[in-house]
């Protein structure tokens, strides 16, 4: 009987090293489902924001957001169909901005190039459209 509590005990405890090993690496992502846009939504922000989308994003994405720009084609992967993503709270906005940042999959992160501000003005622009 003692034999398999102490093999109970090590079976927990490696489950709760796993899953705080798991929270550990997904603490970034677990941080932007909870953050809100230190960007308002105006107008200024949504009109940088299609700015910055024609520049870097619509060739992949396209022009709608469907994942169909110009080398959508050639990719290993077809890019999110952003029409699709469903709004805060299922899909927060943090975790778009973290997506834009960081990537994911075929696509880039844009951290090195894009500020925050470009960042959840892209959000904004994205939202914009109901996405």
């Amino acid at each position: 009987m003692l034999l398999g509590s102490m093999r109970a005990r090590v079976l927990w405890g490696g489950v709760i090293l796993a899953l705080l090993a798991l929270a550990l690496y997904y603490s970034e992502l677990l941080v932007a489902a909870i953050a809100t846009s230190p960007v308002p939504r105006t107008a200024a922000s949504v009109d940088h924001g299609q700015v910055l989308w024609k520049q870097y994003c619509e060739v992949c994405h396209g022009t709608d957001g469907r994942g169909d720009g110009q080398v959508a084609a050639s990719l290993p992967k077809r890019p999110k169909d952003l029409t699709k993503i469903s709004l805060p709270p299922i899909f927060p906005d943090g975790i778009v901005a973290y997506r834009i940042a960081n990537g994911g999959g075929v696509m880039p992160a844009w951290k090195s190039v894009l500020n925050t501000q470009d960042t959840w003005d892209l959000v904004n622009f994205i939202r914009s459209k109901g996405r």
